[in-house]
């Protein structure tokens, strides 16, 4: 008389090994699943970061450019259409070709280039750690002010004449070079 029971057993053991392989495989993918949204969460952490420090480098240029406006600028300082050193004349005010497409579009912001003023230039403001470059700005003369709301505009003294409008354009980058922040501000100078 044979016994078939070390058959069956030995059938046992393969559906067991199979079934093992099978969870081994699933917990694999949830474990890879979990990984792969720690690193995208990370990424999305670090490019909020890297955002905010943009952000920063460019309001403290608007800052710069306002602490520069205070103690440098006048009506009589050299703004040009060409933007040179920063100071800049609207499009929309240069008589040779009026446009209205906006001026931080058009210049170039590398400190070789010389359209804008690099951060602390003008103000002696310490250097910003933790950026690829240091934030530049420009800063546009803007037309003279119209008279306020409920005023006649045929009265002498319905403008200001002693305060200048300006309008700050800055632009801030991150701890990496592709990370970019563009800021503006209109300043007013009595």
């Amino acid at each position: 008389m044979r016994l078939y029971l070390p058959m069956a057993r030995h059938r046992a053991r393969g559906f067991s090994l199979v079934t093992i392989l099978v969870m081994m495989v699933v917990l694999m993918s949830l474990a890879l699943a979990g990984m792969n949204s720690g690193i995208v969460q990370e990424r999305m952490a670090g490019n909020a970061r890297d955002r905010n420090t943009a952000l920063q480098a460019a309001e403290a240029a608007l800052r710069d450019a306002e602490a520069d406006i205070e103690a440098n600028l006048t009506a009589a300082s050299a703004f040009v259409a060409a933007c040179t050193g920063g100071l800049c004349l609207p499009p929309s005010m240069t008589s040779s070709s009026p446009t209205s497409q906006p001026l931080w579009q058009t210049i170039d912001w590398s400190a070789s280039a010389g359209q804008s003023r690099a951060y602390g230039s003008a103000t002696a403001a310490t250097a910003l750690p933790g950026v690829s470059s240091q934030p530049r700005y420009i800063v546009e003369m803007l037309p003279p002010l119209a008279p306020a709301s409920g005023t006649s505009a045929n009265l002498a003294n319905s403008v200001d004449d002693s305060a200048l409008a300006f309008r700050i354009t800055a632009r801030g980058v991150g701890q990496r070079a592709s990370t970019v922040v563009i800021l503006q501000s209109t300043y007013i100078k009595r």
